[in-house]
């Protein structure tokens, strides 16, 4: 198991790739623990990529446009 990230892959979502594979690596030899903190892990990992793609984060996107 390998998280392949690219030079140009967005830090978060390296990030979750990463936390993927741990997630898989807690489920074969970790804890419920350590799952649940992995779980946490990825859960605000994807509040944090919901904020950065929310639309008042992208300058220039016009609501009245869809």
């Amino acid at each position: 198991m390998l998280a392949i990230c690219l030079p140009d892959d967005d830090p978060l979502d390296a990030l979750a790739k990463h936390c993927i594979v741990a997630r898989d690596l807690v489920d074969e030899a970790g804890t419920t623990v350590m799952r649940r903190l992995v779980d946490l892990l990825l859960f605000e990992i994807g509040v944090a990529i919901a904020e950065r793609d929310q639309p008042e984060h992208h300058p220039g996107f016009s609501r009245l446009a869809s």
